[in-house]
């Protein structure tokens, strides 16, 4: 029986929850006593866990109707079209990274599913025919999507701050995509990482000869979905078009302008779910096959609401915030706040998780030292991204699907890790 050396994620939650509970336990040791103090933190953490279901759910769609789209037929298809592109090993890791980092940007469940299974479509081709490739770059140029996830259509913190009501919108109002996703310093990030993490990709793939793949698994991961001859336009289909049409229209027609938050991002791809998969039966197949793959959302974002209660009630944030300014200032905290993003997505493996934790601490002293907490908000997200690629978590989709252990794709991850963190700091200072 092989052995799991990747840490159990459920696992981290909980014992960052227990670090937590230590740590406003010792904080208000002189305010109360022992016993009041113990009654207080687990108050303190219930009240906490339910205050995000709404944002739970959220996300839980995100990576639900994203893993839909990308066993559709029409996906399947096209990664079928892109194999025939795939017959010399450098070429091949070329299309892989440019396919994940673009799939990366629109949608993060989209891409590690369609990314994994066009990875693992070459790899049977390659052992078909006999031919070396260098199929643990290919895993990592796959999982690459995982560095630009956070600065896409689905990131987590800037969708959440473009959503009225969000639950900071009293520190940082609503902040529309033009001020995250869609700014000039996210787009040259995205410029960058578009060019020079190929560039990389194909210095290693010219140097490495590779081999040819060896799978116990006889077939690919690929649409459960039936192929149909349709011709006629589905009721589905047509509550879709229509789903996607009033979105489209509401952004020229309303004064909400790029304003899209996660519930406009959700009704978006349900959108274009209904247009893809047009029968009730096929629709509910894809979804059961899909589900499974949020269970680590769903088990895991209650524990970080209750991280966030903790640290708000028990005056930690307050705390940490104070410390935070004193070792900052405008100039160098957008760096800072990068810096200790990446080092908490080690522990809090989750954009979503990491934001509800971490998220208040940043905007109150973005707004003490005179940032914008739009940048504030970005700079935790090149954070959150930049350690994925060290942090195997989010890999596991990709592992089982592609059958690579994370061991043998991690040393080229690393490599995309360390250009990714030259180009951070640079938009950011």
């Amino acid at each position: 029986m092989k052995k799991n050396y990747i840490p159990d994620p459920l696992v981290l939650a909980i014992l960052l929850t227990f670090i937590t509970m230590a740590l406003a336990f010792f904080y208000n040791y002189e305010r109360f006593d022992v016993l009041e103090n113990a009654v207080n933190i687990i108050s303190w953490w219930n009240k906490g866990i339910w205050d995000l279901l709404a944002f739970t759910m959220q996300m839980v769609l995100i990576l639900l109707l994203g893993y839909m789209i990308a066993i559709s037929p029409l996906l399947e298809r096209l990664s079928d079209k892109l194999i025939r592109f795939t017959e010399r090993p450098v070429t091949t890791a070329m299309i892989v990274i440019f396919t994940s980092l673009a799939a990366g940007f629109l949608n993060w469940g989209l891409a590690l599913v369609f990314s994994a299974i066009f990875v693992k479509k070459i790899g049977l081709q390659a052992r078909l025919k006999k031919q070396k490739i260098n199929y643990p770059l290919l895993g990592a140029s796959a999982y690459v999507c995982m560095m630009v996830w956070h600065g896409g259509l689905s990131g987590s913190a800037p969708l959440t701050v473009a959503t009225a009501g969000h639950f900071l919108e009293a520190k940082t109002g609503v902040l529309g995509l033009e001020r995250t996703i869609f700014s000039s310093m996210n787009l040259l990030a995205t410029v960058l990482i578009f060019t020079i993490l190929p560039i990389l990709t194909w210095i290693i793939a010219k140097k490495s000869i590779g081999q040819i793949p060896v799978f116990d698994q006889k077939e690919a991961v690929s649409s459960i979905s039936e192929k149909q001859q349709q011709t006629k336009l589905s009721w589905m289909q047509l509550t879709g078009f229509l789903i996607v049409i009033g979105l489209i229209a509401r952004m020229f027609i309303t004064d909400k302008g790029l304003s899209f938050g996660l519930n406009e991002i959700n009704l978006l791809l349900f959108g274009f779910v209904l247009i893809l998969l047009p029968e009730a039966g096929i629709f509910t197949k894809t979804a059961s096959t899909a589900i499974g793959s949020t269970t680590g959302i769903i088990l895991q974002f209650p524990l970080y609401a209750g991280i966030m209660g903790l640290m708000k009630q028990s005056g930690l944030l307050e705390g940490m915030t104070h410390w935070f300014i004193t070792i900052s200032n405008a100039d160098t905290f957008p760096l800072m706040a990068f810096l200790s993003a990446a080092i908490v997505n080690l522990f809090v493996p989750s954009g979503g998780g990491q934001w509800a934790v971490q998220g208040p601490l940043l905007t109150d002293a973005a707004t003490a030292l005179g940032v914008d907490p739009a940048k504030a908000v970005m700079a935790l997200a090149y954070g959150d991204q930049l350690t994925n690629m060290m942090q195997p978590f989010w890999a596991l989709p990709l592992l089982a699907i592609t059958e690579l252990k994370a061991g043998q794709f991690i040393r080229y991850s690393l490599l995309y890790m360390l250009l990714g963190l030259i180009i951070f700091t640079f938009v950011l200072l």
